[in-house]
C-alpha cells in the first residue's frame, strides 16, 4: 500500500483501493520517473514504512511515512504519498547518491563523494551526527564518521574514508567504507554496536537505558567461539567446554579482526548479518558474521542469545563452502538469509508467527533441489523473497497488505515458497522488504526483459489523484508513534 500510515495500525480493505497493490506494480514509469530513467538502488527495511529509490544518474527519491522528518524534506507529515526528490540543503543538484538505508524513524543517504547524510529520529543517536541531544532533524545533515574530516577520532589507517554502503535497523545504523571497514552508531541494546557491551544502566524502577553512540565509530574486534577456534586448529573441545559458568558461549578475538573487509551488511530489527569480501587470490573462503539480538536463533549460532561483538558463524564454514562461498546476506525482523556463489540460500530464525524457529542456518532445499540459481533475496517483518536467474520469484510468510505479491483474491500468507506469478519471466535483480510493502528492481536491458515487463501492471499519478488529495488533507499524527515514546534515553559514550 502507498498509504504508509496503515501498516502496523490497521488492515487493508477487502476491496483494494487504487493505491493498494496486491501484486507487483510498476510505480509511475512515465509520470514521475520517466521512460528513460532507470533505478539503480532500492532501500527499505523490516521496521520501515518509508522507502528510497536511487536512479542510475544518482538522483534519490523518497516516499512513505514522514512523521519524524525521516525523508529529509524539511517538514513532518503523516505520509508522503508520491516519490519525491531528496537533496542536501545548500547543495541541491550538486551531490549525487549511490546508496541509502532506512530505519523505523530515520534515513541515511550515501553520496558519490563518500559522505553519509542523515535525517529523522535520533533518540538513540542513530543518525550519527555527533549530537545525542538532538532528538530529531527534518533535513539531511552530514554524518560524523571516525576518520573523515570533521568526524573526530581520526585513525591514521582510515583518514579520508569513503563510505559506500549503509544499512539501518530500528534505531541503529552501520556504514561500510571502500576498504570494507565497519562503522556503527545508535542503540547499544542487545550489543548492536558490536563494541562488546550494552552499557546498560537503570533510569528508574523498571526502566533501563543503554550507553548509546552518537557518531559512526569503527569496530575492529571480530570473534569466534572457543570451540570453533579449537576445531579450526585441528583440536577437539572437551565435554562441557566452550561455555562459562553462566552457560554463555566463550568467544575469542580473531587475530585478523583489524584487517577484515566486509562486502555485504544488512540489519533487521535488532540484529546484523555481514559477509566478508572475497580475497583477490580466492584462496580464503569469505566468512559470515552476526551480532545483536539472538531472538529465535536469528544469529545462526544454535542458541537464543545476544552477541555483543560480530561473531563468526561456524556453520557456514567447511569444505562444502570452499567452492560455493557466501556472497551476500539480508536480515529480516527476526531471521537471516545468506546467499552463496552458486545461488543457494541458507535461512535461520523465524519470520512467521506460527511454527518453530530454525535455530541453525539451513539450506532452502525447495529451491536448491530444483536447480534454482537465486540472484536476489529479501526479508521483511514477516516475509521472505527469493528471485532466480531464470526469472522466477517466490515468497512466503504473512503479508496482510498484499506484500507477498500473490494478487487480488489470493491468500495473504504461505508456509512454503510460492510463485509470484505476475513476475514470471521477469529478472529481479534486487528485493527490499519493508513493513506493509515490498520493492523489486527488475531488469529492462533487452527485448526479452521488455516483453516480460509488459505483463506487470502500472500505476501513474493520475490513477491515484484522489488518494493523494486525501493525504494532503490529513494532519500529521506523529504523536501516535513518536520515537520519543521509547523507554530509553541516550547516554553519550
Amino acid at each position: 500500500t502507498l498509504d504508509a500510515s496503515v501498516p502496523g495500525r490497521s488492515s487493508i480493505s477487502k476491496t483494494p483501493a487504487t493505491h493498494e497493490f496486491e501484486c507487483p506494480t510498476l510505480l509511475f514509469p512515465q509520470s514521475i520517473f520517466g521512460s528513460t530513467t532507470k533505478i539503480a538502488h532500492i532501500a527499505t527495511s523490516p521496521t520501515s514504512c518509508h522507502s528510497v529509490a536511487i536512479t542510475t544518474d544518482g538522483m534519490a527519491f523518497g516516499w512513505g511515512r514522514n512523521e519524524t522528518g525521516q525523508l529529509g524534506l524539511g517538514y513532518t507529515s503523516a505520509v508522503v504519498p508520491l516519490p519525491t526528490q531528496l537533496s542536501i540543503p545548500g547543495e541541491e543538484g550538486e551531490i549525487t547518491f549511490v546508496a541509502a538505508g532506512v530505519g523505523k524513524y530515520h534515513t541515511i543517504l550515501v553520496g558519490s563523494n563518500g559522505i553519509a547524510y542523515a535525517s529523522g529520529g535520533n533518540v538513540c543517536g542513530q543518525l550519527g551526527i555527533n549530537n545525542g541531544g538532538v532528538k530529531q532533524i527534518e533535513k539531511f545533515r552530514k554524518c560524523a564518521v571516525m576518520g573523515q574530516v570533521g568526524g573526530g577520532g581520526e585513525d591514521e589507517d582510515d583518514v579520508n574514508v569513503k563510505i559506500v554502503q549503509v544499512t539501518c535497523g530500528e534505531e541503529v545504523s552501520a556504514l561500510l567504507c571502500s576498504s570494507g571497514h565497519l562503522y556503527t552508531t545508535g542503540s547499544s541494546e542487545h550489543g548492536l554496536l558490536g563494541n562488546g557491551e550494552t552499557g546498560e544502566y537503570i533510569i528508574t524502577a523498571g526502566r533501563l537505558g543503554y550507553a548509546n553512540c552518537a557518531k559512526f565509530t569503527r569496530r575492529t574486534i571480530f570473534v569466534q567461539s572457543e570451540a570453533d577456534a579449537t576445531a579450526a586448529a585441528g583440536g577437539t573441545t572437551a565435554v562441557g567446554g566452550g561455555v562459562d559458568s553462566s552457560g554463555k558461549v566463550k568467544c575469542v578475538p580473531l587475530e585478523d579482526g583489524g584487517q577484515i573487509s566486509l562486502a555485504s551488511i544488512s540489519c533487521g530489527k535488532n540484529h546484523f548479518v555481514a559477509v566478508e569480501a572475497a580475497t583477490t587470490s580466492g584462496t580464503d573462503v569469505p566468512r559470515v558474521f552476526t551480532w545483536g539480538s539472538g531472538d529465535y536463533g536469528c544469529l545462526g549460532h544454535g542458541i537464543q542469545a545476544d552477541e555483543y561483538y560480530p561473531r563468526l558463524v561456524g556453520a557456514l564454514r567447511g569444505p562444502m563452502f570452499a567452492s560455493n562461498h557466501p556472497v551476500d546476506a539480508v536480515a529480516g525482523s527476526n531471521c537471516s538469509l545468506v546467499r552463496t556463489k552458486h545461488g543457494h540460500v541458507y535461512y535461520v530464525g523465524k519470520h512467521r508467527q506460527v511454527g518453530e524457529a530454525t535455530m541453525r542456518f539451513t539450506l532452502i532445499d525447495a529451491l536448491a533441489n530444483n536447480s534454482h540459481n537465486v540472484v536476489a533475496i529479501g526479508a521483511g517483518s514477516a516475509t521472505v523473497f527469493c528471485s532466480t536467474k531464470a526469472g522466477v520469484t517466490v515468497s512466503w510468510g504473512a503479508g496482510s497488505h498484499g506484500e507477498l505479491g500473490y494478487g487480488t483474491g489470493e491468500n495473504k500468507s504461505s508456509a512454503k515458497p510460492k510463485f509470484v506469478s505476475v513476475l514470471d519471466s521477469c529478472l529481479v535483480t534486487a528485493v527490499a522488504c519493508g513493513m506493509g510493502h515490498t520493492l523489486f528492481l527488475i531488469s529492462n536491458e533487452d527485448a526479452e526483459d521488455a516483453k516480460a515487463l509488459k505483463k506487470v501492471p502500472k500505476v501513474e499519478k493520475d490513477d491515484i489523484a484522489q488518494f493523494v488529495e486525501q493525504i494532503k488533507g490529513k494532519k500529521s499524527d506523529a504523536g501516535a508513534d513518536e520515537p520519543a515514546k521509547k523507554k530509553q534515553k541516550s547516554k553519550k559514550k
